[in-house]
Order: structure tokens, then sequence, then C-alpha cells
């Protein structure tokens, strides 16, 4: 340790950098105003993905440049932060955040797993001795092997280690509250404390070692507490104390220095690429230390300037990766955007003078700002303009437009008339026989805008637009002024001119001249009979012209103001929007590079024609005058300007550079039915049932230099083309159609150039099992198989039909043909009994044809019935068995007792059932009437399970089975034919029978 003698020295030694004048620095603010949760920042920090994360006395904010996200604490809630006042902020190699809080621990933020998982808190717990000791945490840091190292408020120094989550304290003496840390090249943990000076520990064997002579509170001691704590670039350690003096250990020398200034206790250290060391005081504002300079330069809070830092406490400096500076105070957030540098605002009047400026001209080396007070000269070689208030018969001049002729005669145009200024004396005159002129001497309400010089009838003119006074033109021939009031010439309608708003006369390289108007759009200048005639073009989007400027290729920009930028071809006579650019555009201008410079909105944008790039600068405004407006003013030497309310802005495009036009997107969130699944975000395709296809991705593409990011997206498989969203940062579909489709997003901080990149993300629809390949495969073997089966339903019943045909064919032809024959036969045998007078015999013969005839017509008549398909019911059938075997058995004095199940009614029995059915019936009756000699016949017809019985049953004689194998009739029908008739049916046919018991016939047959 120093002694004080050598501090003393050190005092007077640094005592001699004295405070230097830092180049002008613009910041802009971030308050609640912007959304910010609350105006006191303690801690900022950019992580991985690009995101500034703001750590507050009210919640933890994530911004992108344009929107902020908000953390809060929900009591009882363990899935939020910890706790709401936000000391520090660490991101480790994981990309894990974590949350330092001044009353409620640390907090562990991981944005990929799912959304009651991204928080975990890590509170003290008096009743868990392996829960942190304390919850009072002012900073934090990690070391290489991945620990994390807490100064807390009253347990000194922690290390916590993130795999096992346990918390251990190295350090069990000395001062309890450590304020910062910092880990130095040779892995040394210092740790800046309360009342105690400086701790160092190893990190590797956790030794320790402190300056005892601290333990005395009132001892006269250097940096006895720490507040601040920096490593730099050269690895020496800064830090800022109580005491009021800046300290840095010189790694190279091994030596503790001191500074006398800044006389403030340094909250805050960072350093910047070009290796100045950013110091934030407690009270007094910004300090820059120039290593190469060994000067500080000091920054202060000004409320009478927007521009200047937002307060004079500064409680933390981060520096991100794009050089982007921030500065964290108790009034928000003051960021340093070093694009900004290459513009330069400068005052005209010192006195802050409400003064409008209408047009600079370089003249002679100098630089001349007509205003709305006279003339405002910055001659050469000086930063200041001095102020040359013109009159003219005792009237104050405003000067509204500075044109220099070719011959070198410097002209003025006021709101009174247009002046000879002689540029060395600044003395004012007229030309001659202006009085004369009603218009342009004593303009009324008014100001000359424009000026050119040309020819009308062939005398040198020129050309003055008085504003709302169409045009004046000055003929050095004839030494006069004609105006509107000229009866005799009378401009108007020789001229054509159709509108009195004239902004401004242009005269291209061709010595062509163009006519800015505000009713009529642009007019071309053209001369018919020796005169000017004015032809109007109006293709423009909007016919309020601004300015006009043309391109080397002779082709002019057009603004409007509410049309945007448009390009006029002379050639084709056609106008070009340009769809990107800002509708309200004002004054426009070219760079060297043929890129187009316009004000639009109170700031500076910029169209490049080659790459259809559109881009806006917001300039310093310290005042927040509202901005630039009017026109775009060059010099010889390519600098350009635009002016405000009292101010110019001057500015080199060269030196203005893009350095990111396509920031990175990041999807940030993803909701179904508006529930969020973040987690999801990791997988490689998410997959979505049919029913909750209803989902919105958030995306964000951090970008803080412009701060005018646009999103452009599509949903490859569902949308056609690119959907430029604007500032919107979401997307939500709903309804898709199952399938594979892929969400693309890309941003640009430069309208309308999207470049190549994006950020995509693979989702899946599954279908409803209805709209599956797989169903509709099934479907169409469905499909398949049921033609199939109709088809061969239909093929099986032709043949069935052909099989029933055949049957009828060959039963007709076996029983009636048989029955034919034997008729034939018997009447042969018939007439030959006839011929020998054998009248027995001829009688017998002739019965037996009789009853062959009645079998035969019987046989015909039952296939007739039995084909036709409305004898298929069941009820139908009972009552054709009742028709025939009551009048048959009457005849004969037999009862005929028919029983039947009344469900039986209602069923069909097909076509061939139905015939076998009906015969085997009729055949038994038959035979029972025949050959039974019985007194009653039963007939029962009943259903079974899936069967149809029939019983037929006499009191006869009856028969014995095994003596009779047939019992045949002339025409073929027996007992053989009911066996086969019910094999036909599938079913079989059982005859008992005892002789003098009588006979039961039981048929049994399926059905459907």
């Amino acid at each position: 340790m120093f002694s004080r003698l050598l501090y003393t020295a050190l005092f007077l030694y640094y005592s001699a950098f004295v405070h230097a004048q830092h180049p002008q620095l613009i910041f802009s603010r971030l308050t609640v105003q912007n959304g910010l949760s609350h105006n006191k920042v303690n801690c900022i920090l950019q992580d991985k993905r690009g995101f500034v994360w703001l750590g507050t006395e009210d919640g933890l904010n994530r911004f992108d440049g344009k929107y902020f996200s908000l953390f809060r604490n929900t009591p009882g809630n363990t899935a939020t932060i910890s706790k709401n006042i936000i000391t520090s902020l660490l991101e480790d190699e994981q990309g894990i955040i974590w949350i330092a809080s001044a009353d409620a621990g640390l907090t562990r933020y991981d944005h990929r797993l799912p959304a009651a998982q991204q928080f975990k808190q890590y509170r003290h717990n008096p009743k868990d001795s392996s829960s942190i000791p304390i919850n009072i945490i002012n900073a934090i840091t990690a070391d290489k092997e991945g620990y994390l190292w807490l100064a807390t408020g009253g347990n000194r120094v922690l290390r916590f280690n993130k795999q096992t989550e346990k918390f251990e304290a190295p350090v069990k003496e000395g001062t309890r509250n450590a304020l910062s840390l910092v880990i130095d090249n040779s892995d040394t943990l210092w740790v800046g404390r309360q009342g105690g000076g400086m701790l160092k520990v190893n990190i590797h064997n956790l030794k320790y070692n402190m300056d005892h002579r601290y333990s005395d509170l009132y001892a006269d001691l250097p940096h006895a507490s720490v507040s601040s704590l920096y490593k730099d670039k050269r690895g020496n350690i800064w830090f800022g104390s109580w005491d009021k003096v800046l300290y840095r250990f010189n790694k190279e020398q091994q030596r503790e220095e001191a500074f006398a200034s800044p006389a403030d206790d340094i909250l805050s250290f960072a350093e910047d690429t070009a290796g100045h060391i950013w110091m934030g005081g407690k009270n007094n504002g910004l300090f820059i230390y120039d290593p190469e300079k060994n000067s500080f330069s000091n920054l202060r809070y000004d409320p009478a300037l927007e521009g200047t830092i937002a307060d004079d406490r500064i409680n933390c400096i981060y520096i991100g990766k794009d050089g982007m500076v921030w500065l964290g105070t108790n009034r928000g957030v003051s960021i340093f955007n070093p694009s900004q540098q290459p513009f330069s605002q400068q005052f005209l009047d010192k006195n802050g003078k409400d003064l409008q400026i209408y047009d600079l001209q370089t003249i002679n080396g100098n630089l001349w700002a007509g205003t709305s007070d006279g003339l405002y000269i910055r001659t050469k070689g000086n930063t200041a303009f001095s102020h040359i208030p013109l009159q003219y018969k005792g009237r104050p001049l405003v000067v509204s437009k500075i044109f220099r002729d070719d011959d070198g005669t410097l002209y003025l145009g006021t709101n009174f008339t247009l002046f000879i200024c002689n540029p060395e004396t600044l003395t004012l005159s007229l030309l001659p026989n202006t009085e004369k002129d009603e218009v342009i001497y004593n303009i009324i309400d008014s100001r000359i805008i424009s000026i050119i010089k040309d020819t009308i009838a062939g005398h040198p003119v020129l050309i003055t637009v008085p504003y709302g006074h169409f045009i004046a033109y000055y003929d050095f021939i004839t030494q006069r002024w004609t105006s509107r009031e000229d009866t005799t010439i009378d401009i108007i309608k020789k001229f054509n001119l159709a509108d009195h708003l004239i902004r401004k006369l242009y005269k291209t390289s061709k010595g062509n001249i163009w006519m800015a108007t505000g009713k009529m759009g642009l007019g071309k200048w053209n001369i018919k009979n020796a005169l000017p005639w004015l032809t109007y073009y109006s293709g423009a989007i909007n016919n309020n012209i601004y300015d006009v400027v043309e391109a080397p290729t002779g082709k002019l920009w057009i603004s409007t103001y509410g049309g945007g930028l448009n390009q006029f071809d002379p050639v084709t006579d056609s106008f070009t929007h340009i769809t990107t650019s800002s509708n309200l555009l004002e004054g426009l201008q070219l760079d060297g590079w043929q890129n187009v410079w316009m004000v639009s909105n109170g700031n500076l944008h910029k169209y490049d024609p080659y790459i259809a790039s559109y881009s806006t600068y917001q300039l310093p405004d310290l005042e927040k005058s509202g901005g630039v407006s009017g026109s775009v003013f060059k010099d010889a030497d390519g600098q350009m300007y635009v002016a405000g309310n009292n101010y110019i802005v001057a500015f080199r495009p060269e030196k203005i550079k893009e350095e990111r036009k396509y920031p990175k997107v990041f999807f940030t969130d993803f909701q179904v039915f508006n529930a969020s699944f973040s987690e999801r975000l990791k997988e490689k395709e998410i997959r979505l049932p049919h029913n909750e296809n209803y989902f919105t991705f958030t995306f964000s593409a951090p970008e803080f230099m412009q701060r005018n990011t646009t999103y452009a997206y599509m949903l490859e498989g569902f949308d056609k083309d690119w959907i430029e969203a604007g500032d919107r940062n979401y997307a939500s579909y709903s309804n898709l159609d199952g399938g594979y489709y892929i969400l693309k997003v890309k941003a640009s901080s430069s309208k309308g150039n999207w470049g190549n990149e994006f950020t995509a993300i693979r989702i899946r629809i599954i279908p409803p099992f209805w709209k599956a390949w797989w169903f509709f495969l099934l479907c169409a073997a469905v499909i398949a198989t049921a033609t199939y089966a109709v088809y061969r339903y239909r093929i099986n019943e032709l043949l069935d039909r052909q099989a029933i045909r055949n049957k009828i064919a060959q039963d007709l032809h076996d029983n009636v043909g048989s029955t034919l024959s034997s008729i034939g036969v018997y009447s042969e045998v018939a007439q030959i009994y006839l011929q020998q007078q054998k009248h027995n015999d001829l009688r017998s013969t002739l019965e037996k044809i009789r009853d062959a005839c009645g079998e035969m017509i019987s046989e015909l008549s039952d296939t007739v019935w039995t084909i036709n398909p409305r004898n298929d019911h069941m009820s139908t059938i009972l009552q054709r068995m009742d028709s025939f075997a009551r009048p048959l058995l009457k005849a004969q004095g037999v009862n005929f007792h028919l029983n039947f199940d009344i469900d039986i009614t209602e069923l069909n029995l097909e076509m061939t059932k139905r015939k076998n059915f009906y015969l085997i019936f009729k055949e038994a009756v038959s035979n029972a009437y025949k050959y039974a000699q019985c007194r009653n016949l039963w007939v029962e017809v009943k259903e079974g399970p899936h069967m149809l019985q029939l019983i037929v049953k006499d009191d006869g004689k009856g028969f014995d089975a095994k003596t009779v194998k047939s019992a045949n009739t002339l025409s073929g029908n027996g007992l053989q034919n009911m066996q086969r008739r019910a094999k036909e049916m599938r079913g079989e046919c059982v005859i008992n029978s005892v002789p003098g018991e009588g006979t039961t016939l039981t048929l049994r047959f399926p059905i459907p």
C-alpha cells in the first residue's frame, strides 16, 4: 500500500491532466414514456442474441431497439424473477442470464425452457441451510471455471457452483459488505468492500489476503470503500471510491495510481474500441479518459438541452457490440450512437433565437445562411456564425433565396423584393425600375423562393418565384419587370401558368426548365412563338411537388408532399414511384454516388437507386425543436446541410456508413390459442394436431443504430409471397390444412432492401384421420373392394338367375317333357285299345292321360307362380299353401290344419328356396292325399334360430321306409325329389313313418 505522502505526490502529478473539451456527443433517451418500467436503471447487459437487458428499480426490461418486454416478480409465483430491484446482470457461456437483486437473492433465466421453468429463484430460506445465506447482492461476476461470484450486503463474497447449486463463503473475516467485483488476468478476484478496502481471493485455491489496517474504520487510508471495479484491455484495474478519488492499478508497473481528477465517486466503467475509458460519476456526470492525451473530458446534464446525458448520476455504463454506449441513470437511459457522429449540429444564434433557415450557399468560401432575420455568415476557418441583419427603408428583411449569376452578381430574394448584394460590403441595391412593378416590389405576404437566369423572347431575363404570385421576371434589355399585373403581355394566359403555388424553377444540364407546383404537378417550360409555354405532367402519386433535381441519366427525381419520391423520365413522360419512400417529402439532393438525400418528418432520408435501399437517419437535435425541414443544400466540396430551427446539420455523405442492414431475427415466443409454448422454438419441427392450428409466432431483430427495423415473413406452403409487416413483430395463422410448412422471417433496417438472410422454423400440421393419406388409401381400398363385391354380387346374381332359368328349363324339360312323352305313349295305346274294342283298358288309359295332363298343368302353374317376385313374401306362400291343400283334402274328407308363427309372415324367401319349399310341401300333401288314407293332416311352419322349419304330419296308415324306395308319380315327383330340393336349400328333409301310425315329414333350411 502507498503512504499518504506518495498519494499526495500522485495527486499533484495527475492534477496536470486538466479537462479537455470532448467532441460533441449527442445522446438519445429511453424513459418510462418509451416503455421502460422505471427510470432508475442500475445495470445493463447485451446478451449473445443481441437483446439489451435493463435492470431497474422496478423490474427487468428486454429491449430490441423498438419494443420493451417487461419481467416482474409476481408474489407467490416462483416462476418469475425473485424481486424487482435489479442490481447486476451476467450472461454465462451457456447463454443463461443471472439476475442479482437488492432484496431477494439470485435468479436464473433461460429463455429456451418452458415458460413456467424459465426463471428459477435462489432466495434465502432460514429453514434451509443450503440456500443462499443472504438476499442482498450488489454485484456478480464469473470466473473461467464456471463459478459465479457474488458481492453481498452482509455476507462478504460468495461462490456459487452452478452444477451443484451450492453456495460457499471462502472468506469468513473482515467487513461483511462487498460492493464490487472484478477478476484480473492472474485469476485473482478483487473485491471492493465497504469500509474494509480491497480483498483479493485466488479463485483456484480460495486463499485470500486483505490489508488489516482497514479494520480501523477511522484510519486515514485511501479507498476504504470501493464502489466500483473494472479491468481494461491492458489488464489495468480501475476502481472508484467513496473518497471521490479515481484509482488505477497499473499492471505493467505493478503499482497503484491515483487521479486528482475527476473528483467524484465513480460508480461504473466501460472501455470503447478506441481505448477510451468511460466513467460514470455519482454526482458529476460522465467522464471520458483519453489514454493517448492523458486527459479527461466531462459531460454533464443540461436541463435546457435534450441531447445531453439524462442525469449527472450514472449508475452503470455498457458498450454494446455495435459500439453504442448505454448509460443507466436515475432518469432513464442515455444512448450514444456512433453512427450519428458524421452529423454535426451547429446553432446559428447563440441566444437561441427562433430562427427559420431558408437557404444556404457558399459565397467566396464562406457559408451564407438566408434566414427569417437577415443573413448569418460563417467565414472560412471560423466555427461560429455572424449575424448580418438586413433592412430596407427601415423594414427588417427575410432572406429566403441566395442566387449568384454567372457574371458574379449576387442576388438576395427577400420578403420585400429582389436585391443586388455586394458580398464585400453587404450593401443592397435594386434593379432599375423595380419599384414600378406591383408584384415584385413590396411583395404581399410572401417571399422569393426560387431564382434562375434564362431568355424570354430572345432577351436575357432573371426569373423569380414570389410564392403565391405565379412568376415575375426581369428583362435585362428593357430593364423592366413583368408579372401577373402586366396586362399587355398577360403571362398567365400566354405562358399557360395554371398554378400560382410554384415552389421551384429548376434548370437542367441541357438548359431545360422544369417547374415544381403545389397543385398541377410537374411543369415543363417549352418555347412557343419565342415565349414560354407550360406543359403539366400529373402522373406522380401526388401533384404537390416540393423539389426537383436532375440525375446524370437525364431523369428527374421528384419529391412530393404526400406522394413520396418519384422518378420522371422526360423521354417517355412517365413517372416511377418509389414505394418504400416516406410520403411527406420536402427538399432533396444528390450526392457524388447519385444517392438521393431527402428531408421528411424532421429526419434525413436516403434512397440508393442501385440497390433500391431506403434509409432513415435520426439527426442531432439538442433542443428538440421538431427536427429539420425544407431543402437539402450541397456546397462545392460535396458537403451537405439540412436546417432546423436556428441550427444546421452538416454531414459528408461518404462518411455515413450503414454497417448492418439485415439484423438477425430471433423467435421469442410461440403461442397456441394465446398459451405460450416458447420451449418448442428449439425443436427442429413443431408438430401440431389439426385442432390446435391457431398459433402465433413472435420474433425480434435487435437493432439499435437506426432503430427503424421492419419485418417481412412468409409461411411457405401457404403464403404465395413475402408479407411486409412493417414494425409488427408477430405472425398469426389459423385453420391451416394438414401438411408441412416453413415460417420464414427476415428483417431490415433499410426499407425496401431485404437481402437474402432469413430465420426459419418448420411446422407440421397433423391432419385429422379423415384427411390422412392412409385414410384416403383405406377409403380407396374399401371403395374398390365394395365395387368389386357389387360387381361379383351382380355376376353371382346373374349366374344364379341363369342357374334358376336352367333349372326351370330342366324341370320343364324333365317333367313336362316326360309327361307329354307319356301322354303320347298312352295315346297310341288308347288307339290300339280302341281298335281292339277293349273298352275297359281304353277307359283306364284315358284316365291316365287325364291325370298326366292335370299334373302338367299344375306343374306349369307352380313354376309360373314361383318365378313371380311378388310372391317372395311368406304371407303369400302361406296363402297359396292353404289354397292348394284345403280344397284338395276336403274333397276326400281329410281335415286340414295349418299353423304358423305370426312373425314369419314378415319373411321374404328368394325364388329358389320359395319354389323348393312350396314343392316339398305340395309333394308331402299330395302323397298324404293319395296314399295315407288319413283323416287329419297337420302342417306347421315355425322359425328357429336362423332356420325355418316345415312339419307335415298325418294320421294315416304309414309305410315302411325301408321297403319303399320311391313313390313316383307320372310327373316325376317323389321322395327323392324332396331330398334333392332340401339339399338345394342347404337344408334337410327327414321322413318318419310307422305302419299304422301315420307319417311325419320335417323340413329344415337356413334363412338370413
